[in-house]
């Protein structure tokens, strides 16, 4: 598909473990389903032309906002504890499963910060049991200029003022080349545009320990990355998944740090359904709910 289809509505939202959900649904019994998490200071409301070209591959979407963002619970852009993001995601695998079947294949896509979420999760020493990973411009490492006076502070405020925020300085033009999705974007009032210091100094953590620990990291993984990403560093992207066994990794060059948001994002969505085609059988020992998959659910909080 070399298209953009345009956006989709959920066919059900929810609240799962406190937080917003928003499930999506193929016409026909799905093939598996996927774990969608967005990225920093956004939501999951502006995946849902994501979520479009997964179900018109016969697969299940279940995306989230993250803790501290969208509709979700938590301070604007603050987390204590990395750790709480990671079982915040381990929840949405479990509702996953119990969504879908326990042993369907699911995958995990992930963009920026989310994308961080979920290699940082998958290079545990107790990973999630699933059948692949997708990560869109992985925030590995700032390519943002971020003067050294600021990285002292936040380091010091992390631990006397954690929930101190200064302006993040991501600009829409950094984002995205298409002027429409520039618009929509400074128009969406859930999105902020503030970092804390404690999150800084948790994310520079996660960062870290993915990159020192990326060859625990087996299973198939599909990186896309724009080659022109002013904000997440493509360099550190790529010596990541230099070291992750199979790692089948995009140069989109041209393409700002929203990948699915650009101008030629037809191309960015053939290459997501092409990983979808192609996903491997999941482990037969994947663990979850072995109740039957839902076919169907109801809307509401």
């Amino acid at each position: 598909m070399n298209a953009a289809p345009g956006p989709v509505a959920p066919t059900s939202t929810q609240t799962i473990s406190g937080l917003y959900t928003e499930t999506f649904l193929p016409a026909g019994p799905p093939k598996g389903i996927v774990v969608i998490t967005h990225g920093y200071a956004e939501h999951c409301g502006r995946y849902h032309e994501v979520a479009h070209v997964i179900v018109q591959a016969g697969w299940a979407a279940l995306s989230y906002d993250v803790r501290g963002h969208g509709k979700s619970p938590g301070e604007r852009g603050y987390i204590d504890r990395f750790a709480i993001y990671l079982g915040d995601f381990a929840a949405m695998q479990v509702a996953a499963r119990q969504l879908i079947g326990a042993t369907a294949p699911m995958i995990l896509l992930g963009h920026s910060h989310g994308s961080l979420i979920t290699l940082r999760a998958l290079a545990d020493e107790r990973p999630p049991e699933v059948t692949a990973a997708i990560v869109a411009s992985p925030f590995l490492a700032l390519k943002l200029a971020v003067p050294g006076y600021q990285r002292m502070l936040a380091r010091v405020a992390s631990r006397l003022a954690p929930k101190l925020s200064q302006p993040n300085a991501l600009r829409v033009a950094d984002l995205t080349q298409d002027k429409q999705k520039q618009a929509e974007r400074l128009a969406d009032k859930l999105c902020f545009d503030i970092a804390t210091s404690r999150w800084f100094t948790e994310a520079s953590a996660a960062q870290d320990y993915v990159f020192a620990h990326a060859d625990r990291i087996k299973l198939p993984t599909t990186w896309l990355v724009g080659h022109d990403d002013p904000i997440a560093d493509p360099s550190r992207s790529q010596a990541v998944a230099s070291r992750v066994a199979d790692a089948k990794y995009h140069d989109l060059l041209g393409m700002k740090h929203e990948v699915f948001n650009e101008v030629e994002r037809g191309r960015v969505f053939a290459e997501l359904t092409q990983a979808l085609d192609v996903a491997p059988a999941p482990p037969s020992h994947a663990p979850g709910n072995a109740s039957g998959k839902v076919s169907g659910s109801t809307s509401g909080n």
